[in-house]
């Protein structure tokens, strides 16, 4: 049996691990996707700044080709990452007791993380082509719920003198990044043009990508505190 403070370290481990293999699969995924973007149906290929990540986990691609290759890839690679959430979820209240206010903005920032986690599942198990409506319901949920997360988050490291706050600074830049491209989709004019889907696609790499790297930034500071204490 795997003692409490080794299972700790493996899951700020495992959470890096599930943000470095999502950027490798779903490039990947990429390069199998089997074309067409929402703004132009015959397009050869996967467009990285015309097509979404949602479009890899289609069954059928929007040219109408079969996307069996692209939509396993990415529906694996997907799993990986909102499951290697969870352990960390679990593990990062460690972090903060012997603080009233703290240890509870932390639990609530858990409490929203699983939530969050169950809405990406949802987002990841109702592929978009099949089930439009509740495959958005999903995704909008996971973006709330995730930004709920790094709020309590950046708060809870702000009152933990004993945790850099440079994490908290970092949990705010994204959550910034979050505010802005949602902001943007309101903006978006309700119609599908080139324009449109660039813009679109082009703000969601962004929104993702810095999700991602804040992650393996905070996995790396969680698992950097982790072997200093171990030493005590």
């Amino acid at each position: 049996m795997i003692e409490l403070k080794y299972w700790h370290g493996l899951s700020f481990k495992f959470l890096i691990f599930g943000m470095v293999q999502y950027i490798i699969l779903t490039s990947i995924a990429m390069i199998f996707y089997s074309g067409g973007t929402l703004a132009d149906p015959l397009n050869q290929g996967y467009h990285f700044w015309g097509n979404l990540f949602s479009d890899l986990g289609r069954i059928i691609a929007i040219s109408g080709e079969p996307n069996t290759i692209s939509f396993i890839l990415f529906t694996i690679t997907a799993l990986i990452f909102a499951f290697s959430f969870i352990p960390f979820l679990l593990a990062l209240p460690k972090f903060f007791t012997g603080g009233n206010l703290r240890y509870k903005l932390i639990l609530i920032g858990t409490g929203f993380g699983l939530l969050s986690i169950a809405s990406l599942l949802g987002t990841i198990l109702t592929p978009w082509d099949r089930f439009h409506n509740l495959h958005l319901m999903f995704s909008n949920l996971f973006n709330i719920m995730g930004s709920l997360v790094v709020l309590f988050y950046a708060v809870a490291i702000l009152y933990n003198e004993d945790y850099p706050n440079l994490y908290a600074y970092i949990y705010v830049i994204i959550l910034i990044f979050g505010v802005v491209y949602t902001f943007t989709l309101l903006l978006l004019p309700k119609v599908v043009s080139v324009e449109v889907i660039t813009v679109q696609a082009t703000m969601q790499k962004i929104s993702q990508y810095s999700f991602i790297s804040c992650f393996i930034i905070q996995g790396y500071g969680a698992l950097s505190l982790e072997k200093i204490k171990s030493k005590y």
